[in-house]
């Protein structure tokens, strides 16, 4: 039971997740699904990445036939889920490359949907073969400081989702909750767009 009285607490995509401004970003689909285009200042991620990497229990590293170009962000085993579809591989909730800057997270499928119809992410292309689960998103990158906030929520969700339930802690985060996040997934979630 967390400090909110409610063991199901799970920080989730509200109907209030701004849209996206502008088209959607050009994406190479296949196996290695990459972001082409509209990716801003990469600065800009390198400082979100540096916020998620200050979460507890989270580690990060290049996967093993990775290179410098990409971080996998993973939680620490005595902390995460049992549950092996909220992950990507392992443990790892996140993924980032650098080199074709692209976001790769697992988010609950009622979040997904509701940050692709948002404009926010796409299904990764290998999740319709089964080679991952299918809450595995590429979640574009932001180009501004409004949308590194919206991406840090998306993060915060995909951090959480990978957690035990007695590892899950919101308290922190209140200010995220006005940037498109609830915190119970039992609050019913309105699907007019």
């Amino acid at each position: 039971m967390d400090k909110f009285g409610n063991a199901q607490n799970l920080i989730s995509i509200s109907p209030s997740l701004p849209k996206r401004r502008g088209k959607r970003p050009v994406t190479i689909r296949g196996p290695l699904h990459v972001q082409c285009g509209d990716q801003g200042d990469d600065r800009r991620l390198h400082h979100l990445i540096d916020k998620v990497t200050a979460w507890p229990n989270v580690e990060a590293g290049p996967l093993p036939v990775g290179s410098g170009d990409l971080v996998s962000l993973q939680v620490g085993e005595d902390v995460a889920t049992g549950d092996p579809s909220v992950f990507i591989t392992g443990r790892e909730f996140g993924r980032v490359l650098f080199g074709a800057p692209t976001i790769y997270l697992t988010l609950p499928l009622s979040c997904a949907h509701r940050a692709v119809v948002r404009g926010w992410a796409e299904p990764h292309f290998s999740s319709s073969f089964g080679l991952v689960p299918p809450g595995v998103m590429v979640v574009y990158t932001p180009r501004d400081e409004h949308e590194a906030a919206v991406c840090q929520s998306l993060f915060w969700v995909s951090y959480n989702f990978s957690l035990s339930e007695t590892s899950k802690n919101f308290a922190e985060w209140e200010p995220l909750y006005g940037v498109g996040c609830r915190r119970n997934i039992r609050e019913p979630i309105a699907m007019a767009l």
